[in-house]
């Protein structure tokens, strides 16, 4: 397992896969973060740590990483047409991977084999300035396939879990509302404008034709809440995780139901 930048090759020190599922619950979303150091004294000393990841991750197509052997992923440039990036290099700071391949080598039931080559920024002298090129190999742990569902409110309000199953978010202007009211603040220089946020996400479960009612709280963030639901519902509902970008019309809500224990 390696990873080179230009001629120099790193010890690899940590190597993590992660799995989200898209928003149309079609397809797995792929992360892929790569940690190394040099051990050599050739190299100036703000070179000798690297990492290559994944921000927001991509598309793989499958929803079970044994049917990703084989399977490559191509960017030509910064961004590909669903508007991935190729990644990010960190050496002195995140710049831009400006073109990249990733191939899936194998899948087992507990590893998985990746090789990473490219191009990407670095910025430090002629020698690793613009579209340095990169290469890595290493194996990871197959994450866990997630059980969440994700629902982006500016898109849809309701969401089905399964052919019994439908959730929907009640008052979800109002939680823009609130995003919109802190936001404002902060750009009034209000360092806590995001710490006043609260409000509850209403939320109805309709499992079996009844439905069920509860809601995911939120104060002091937008992100962060916890999650209270009807005791006679017999599905745990959870809000895992919530991101937010409003200005993109992103607002995303990843739910996990399942059966309760």
């Amino acid at each position: 397992m390696y990873l080179k930048l230009n001629n120099y090759e790193y010890k690899i020190t940590a190597a993590n896969v992660g799995f989200e599922m898209s928003e149309d619950n079609k397809s797995l979303i792929m992360f892929l973060d790569i940690d190394g150091s040099y051990e050599g004294e050739d190299l100036d000393y703000e070179l000798r740590t690297i990492r290559l990841y994944h921000n927001n991750g991509f598309h793989i197509g499958v929803k079970e990483p044994n049917k990703l052997i084989g399977k490559s992923f191509e960017w030509n440039e910064a961004y590909n047409n669903k508007g991935e990036e190729a990644g990010t290099l960190y050496v002195l700071e995140h710049e831009d991977v400006t073109s990249g391949k990733i191939d899936i080598l194998d899948v087992t039931q507990h590893l998985i084999k990746v090789k990473w080559s490219g191009q990407a920024n670095v910025f430090w002298n002629e020698e690793c300035g613009e579209n340095v090129s990169f290469e890595a190999e290493v194996e990871a742990k197959v994450p866990s396939v997630p059980k969440v569902k994700v629902i982006n409110g500016f898109k849809k309000t309701k969401l089905k879990i399964d052919k019994n199953t439908e959730i929907e978010l009640l008052n979800f202007s109002d939680m823009v509302m609130e995003a919109e009211r802190c936001k404002e603040l902060y750009l009034k220089n209000d360092s806590n404008a995001w710490s006043t946020f609260d409000k509850a996400l209403k939320l109805k479960l309709t499992y079996m034709k009844k439905e069920y009612y509860g809601e995911a709280v939120y104060q002091g963030s937008g992100t962060k809440c916890y999650t209270v639901f009807d005791d006679q519902c017999p599905l745990n509902v959870q809000i895992t995780k919530t991101s937010m970008w409003i200005e993109n019309e992103e607002y995303k809500f990843y739910i996990l139901v399942e059966a309760k224990n």
